[in-house]
């Protein structure tokens, strides 16, 4: 198809071959034939002038041998890294070769890299009617190969591609993007976070400072926030006695350990396609454990549902996704279920990078609580919609903290018809990974980028514009996560009540990002807190 740019670049050469035309008796016979042209056949003369696409055979990568692909290539060039460090392959990789870069191995479909924002936009756009996510495949072996046909032979919204995909996804992305919807959580989540903030009041004066597991009291937050939403129920993950061997902190456990199983298969050898590994056992034993009490606790929510009937009550969001046609209840129960599975590690990592932003940037710290007290000031009830709409440095601080510490490496896409990227032709049946991560750490997307500097992303862009494929936390277009928006009010309820309390310090070793599907925080969070007066 002829765009809209090559159609007014026709339409000049046209007007400009005509004036010549009418003005020199002298004009060659070809050209006056090419000003009568019309402008569509111009635009396609225009097309085809333009330098034919090099093969992706031609994008710089490291050497591909037959049947073993470039993982030896990799090793010799010293870009092998322990699983935690994965993600410093890619910027190796990038340093080396480029913004694009072609990746052959034999256990994945042929793959380029990319780290331009345009690049990545291309690849969104290119892919909006048909979003083929790349990746998961150990997980959704697993839900294929369920006991008893748990899933029906379908894996779920998270994990499908294709009409499946979108069956689903089409279903259930207004009743969970709604703004009303999601709103009707906003004074309960805000409860569960004053609870929580009282337990970070008493943890400090018990030992002094936040203790070294305060990530595992990010995910009792975390799951509360979530349960809420999926369960329609208090979990009871606050309370100061949970004990290890408690629903809660079983269905945390197994949450870490399926992101670490599924990050080892994923990103390992993919031997477990043959046999079953050590490693794809494990993911499989998880899975199963986190099935069965996920599962018992979407019974029990259904059981009191059905008791408290629905007079007087409002619709809870489980309640509305049943009575949605042509969802069937494992739909729904697969949704929930990978609600509670995505829901804990995400919010909770983001929150425990930004809070140790904030405390290495004192003066970004004072400038939120400012804010802060600007807009809530001496409110005494719960926070309202109004009040989060008010807090537009805050955003600014969250999306800071998801460029200086992305939640993923990037977004993937599987293409199902061929794709221009730049210079090259990137085919069906290939991949596009674009490197976010990358992006987001580039000076030349990102002036000042080793700097956390959240007024970059206020309106007036003191720094300069920015991309908005540039960084991308919940990925973009069609494929965009389901939970944004529940996320984003839980970060944003978080930020205001820590923020209103507290003054955060930290002052032990500098933290990094540790990858296991998500980033995770490389040093126990010690953070110091002192109450505000």
């Amino acid at each position: 198809m002829i765009d809209k740019f090559s159609r007014l670049q026709a339409m000049m050469y046209v007007m400009q071959h005509t004036w010549r035309a009418a003005c020199c008796p002298v004009l060659p016979i070809s050209c006056l034939a090419v000003a009568r042209m019309g402008a569509h056949q111009m635009a396609e003369a225009v097309q085809h002038k333009k330098t034919v696409p090099k093969s992706v055979k031609e994008i710089p990568g490291p050497p591909t041998f037959p049947v073993i692909g470039c993982i030896p290539s990799l090793f010799i060039s010293g870009m092998s890294y322990p699983m935690k460090l994965i993600h410093k392959m890619f910027v190796d990789l990038a340093k080396k070769y480029g913004p694009i870069v072609r990746l052959e191995n034999p256990q994945y479909s042929p793959m380029v890299m990319v780290t331009d924002p345009s690049h990545i936009e291309a690849m969104i756009r290119g892919t909006m009617d048909n979003p083929l996510r790349y990746g998961f495949f150990s997980l959704k072996k697993i839900r294929y190969e369920a006991i008893d046909n748990y899933f029906e032979g379908k894996a779920g919204l998270l994990i499908e591609n294709g009409e499946e995909w979108w069956r689903v996804r089409s279903r259930v992305q207004t009743p969970m993007m709604r703004p009303k919807n999601v709103s009707s959580y906003l004074p309960e989540v805000d409860q569960v976070t004053l609870t929580f903030v009282e337990r970070m009041a008493s943890l400090q004066k018990q030992h002094g400072e936040m203790p070294k597991d305060f990530q595992t009291e990010l995910y009792k937050w975390a799951l509360e926030c979530v349960g809420l939403v999926a369960l329609n129920r208090r979990l009871g993950c606050l309370v100061s006695d949970l004990q290890e061997d408690s629903e809660p902190m079983k269905l945390i456990n197994l949450v870490n350990d399926l992101f670490s199983c599924l990050h080892l298969n994923e990103f390992g050898l993919h031997l477990w396609r043959f046999f079953p590994t050590k490693t794809y056992r494990t993911l499989r034993e998880k899975h199963n454990e986190f099935l069965r009490l996920a599962d018992s606790n979407i019974r029990e929510t259904e059981a009191l549902l059905l008791a408290m009937g629905t007079e007087d009550q409002e619709i809870t969001l489980l309640e509305r996704l049943l009575m949605v046609p042509g969802l069937t209840r494992k739909d729904v129960v697969t949704f929930i279920l990978d609600m509670l599975f995505a829901g804990i590690d995400t919010t909770s990592h983001t929150m425990a990078f930004t809070l140790y932003l904030l405390a290495r940037n004192p003066e970004v710290q004072a400038k939120l609580q400012q804010e802060v007290d600007s807009v809530v000031g001496e409110h005494n009830g719960p926070l309202t919609v109004h009040h989060l709409a008010q807090f537009s440095y805050m955003k600014a601080v969250i999306k800071e903290a998801f460029r200086v510490f992305p939640l993923v490496i990037g977004t993937t896409r599987s293409l199902d018809k061929d794709l221009i990227l730049g210079d090259y032709l990137i085919p069906k049946g290939w991949a596009v990974f674009g490197i976010n991560m990358l992006t987001g750490w580039d000076e030349a997307y990102f002036p000042r980028a080793k700097e956390f500097v959240p007024e970059r992303w206020l309106r007036h862009k003191p720094l300069g514009p920015i991309h908005p494929y540039a960084v991308l936390p919940f990925g973009a277009g069609t494929r965009m996560c389901i939970g944004r928006r529940l996320a984003e009010q839980e970060m944003h309820v978080f930020l205001a009540r820590v923020m209103q309390r507290f003054t955060v310090d930290y002052k032990y070793e500098d933290i990094e990002g540790h990858t296991s599907m998500v980033f995770v925080p490389s040093q126990p969070l010690r953070f110091n807190l002192t109450e505000r007066s």
